[in-house]
């Protein structure tokens, strides 16, 4: 049985961060710039959640792809977008963030047992061409282990969104509205923080124990 780190060694696991920090900081950066330009808290939230979907949709144009991950978060950009006109609430609109963040996990872990983990759809966007992409599908058909890795990163991460989404909930209800919204920021830099961590420390190992198995 083929190791679960022998496939797909140059997927460039820095791109993983890279990601994050693009999909996370830039709407939280037009949030608060709209706020200083004296936007009103529902319209800086509304200008957040379009340019997270103005992201999604040009990495879907410069990668020429349509994978799993990035429909999916389209959805749930879409989904987002129609919920924010249904009320001018803040703390609505804040709720509604966190709701989907769970919805996420929610997807994340049906990923697991139904079709391909969304972990695996995230290594195929960072890989860094065709024949990598290749690579990672000879994986998933060739080693058991390859698939159980994936499917337990994904496990993880979506039990780390919906507990992340449980907390942010939290403080919506228990903290003034720019409070949460920065609040609500830190607890989701947090947990992507150490999610992306053991997620690049499990692929790392699962690499050098593939090394060491093929040098045996």
């Amino acid at each position: 049985m083929a190791a679960a780190g022998a496939y797909g060694k140059d997927v460039r696991l820095g791109g993983l961060v890279t990601m994050l920090l693009w999909d996370v900081g830039l709407p939280v950066v037009a949030y608060y710039v709209a706020r200083a330009a004296g936007l009103s808290t529902f319209n800086a939230l509304l200008a957040g959640t379009i340019v997270a979907g103005l992201r999604l949709l040009w990495v879907m144009w410069r990668t020429k792809e349509v994978d799993a991950f990035a429909a999916f978060m389209l959805f749930i950009f879409a989904a987002g977008t129609a919920a924010s006109f249904a009320t001018g609430d803040p703390r609505f609109m804040l709720l509604k963030n966190a709701v989907l963040t769970a919805v996420a996990g929610a997807v994340f872990l049906g990923s697991c047992r139904w079709g391909k983990p969304l972990c695996y759809a995230v290594a195929r966007r960072l890989a860094g061409s065709p024949e990598s992409r290749d690579d990672l599908a000879r994986g998933w058909d060739e080693s058991a282990q390859f698939r159980q890795m994936f499917r337990l990163l994904s496990a993880f991460w979506g039990f780390g969104l919906v507990l992340e989404a449980l907390v942010r909930v939290v403080l919506i209800y228990t903290t003034p509205v720019d409070v949460a919204v920065g609040a609500s920021v830190v607890v989701q830099i947090l947990a992507f923080a150490v999610m992306t961590y053991v997620t690049i420390r499990s692929i790392k190992h699962a690499r050098a124990q593939s090394e060491l198995v093929a040098t045996a």
